[in-house]
């Protein structure tokens, strides 16, 4: 562990559909990650993308560049050079056809190009952020974003089975345009349309389900009643698959208003939460596990050099 403080931060900046995420800090000698900061900012760069086309518009774009300048300025401001970081961007992007509009100005921000990374690797790298401390036995691992949903089967580090799935909390929530509240009706209709998604690729049951990212930590800190955002609660946290369903249901009667009053869910989120409980309930009855374990990580943890 001295020798991870000797050595200078890094960064990865993770480009989602729904929210850029930027991880600062240092790999221990045991393979751990010291976290300097980890920060988010929703900008929603795929909005629409699932809904009435495939192209990028062009506000979407200037607030996730925006966005990335600010995480370079906040990264610089800690100590991280600029070669030690490193960008990458997942489903909105793979999705659009003219993701160039947005990965040419990036690069010019970055000074180098931003990763296209498959929903494949994607998966794996989640997997591996979670499995490098959770060695032992099978693991199931979910990564809910924004326009895929990933869902890896391994065994210790041991990748066995990768799957990602075109189903997302934004476009889910934009293909219901729900009424506000949307109420338990719409609710379980989103459950029933992951579901439907999910079960293209069955899975044996596993007691137990491994969940990172925005949805799974966000639903998280409401199940815990927090009153603002505590890292070190919710990493680790476990819940049962009827709580994670009654929040889901608990959400779909609040308006967005009300929603977005709760100082753990920002009005990026605060829409969509209501899609991204759905998937994550669905997701619990397709492993058959009866058991969350929330994890605040992602692939910008396996990431990290």
């Amino acid at each position: 562990m001295a020798g991870a403080a000797n050595e200078p931060p890094a960064a990865i900046l993770d480009v989602g559909t729904n929210t850029v995420l930027m991880l600062v800090g240092r790999r221990r000698p045991d393979g751990s990650v010291e976290v300097v900061e980890d920060r988010a900012t929703i900008t929603r760069l795929g909005e629409g993308l699932g809904a009435d086309r495939r192209r990028l518009r062009p506000e979407a774009i200037a607030r996730t560049l925006a966005a990335i300048a600010d995480h370079l300025a906040h990264a610089e401001r800690l100590g991280v050079a600029r070669e030690r970081i490193r960008a990458v961007a997942t489903a909105g992007v793979r999705m659009a056809e003219d993701a160039e509009a947005f990965l040419e100005p990036a690069a010019r921000l970055l000074g180098r190009p931003i990763e296209t990374i498959s929903g494949e690797e994607e998966a794996r790298l989640s997997y591996l952020s979670v499995a490098r401390e959770e060695p032992i036995g099978p693991l199931r691992v979910l990564d809910i974003g924004g326009g895929s949903t990933e869902l890896t089967l391994g065994r210790g580090t041991q990748v066995e089975d990768v799957v990602s799935f075109r189903l997302g909390s934004v476009h889910l929530w934009e293909a219901f345009a729900p009424n506000d509240p949307p109420g338990s009706e719409v609710f379980e209709a989103m459950v029933a349309r992951a579901r439907e998604t999910l079960a293209t690729r069955p899975v044996a049951p596993h007691p137990v389900l491994h969940a990172v990212a925005g949805t799974a930590t966000t639903t998280a800190a409401l199940l815990l009643d927090l009153e603002r955002y505590d890292r070190d609660r919710v990493d680790g946290a476990t819940f049962s698959a009827g709580q994670v369903r009654e929040r889901g249901d608990a959400l779909a009667h609040r308006t967005f208003a009300e929603r977005a009053a709760h100082p753990c869910l920002p009005r990026g989120r605060a829409d969509v939460i209501v899609a991204g409980v759905a998937i994550l309930t669905a997701a619990l009855a397709h492993c058959g596990a009866e058991t969350l374990v929330v994890r605040d990580r992602g692939h910008r943890f396996a990431l990290l050099p």
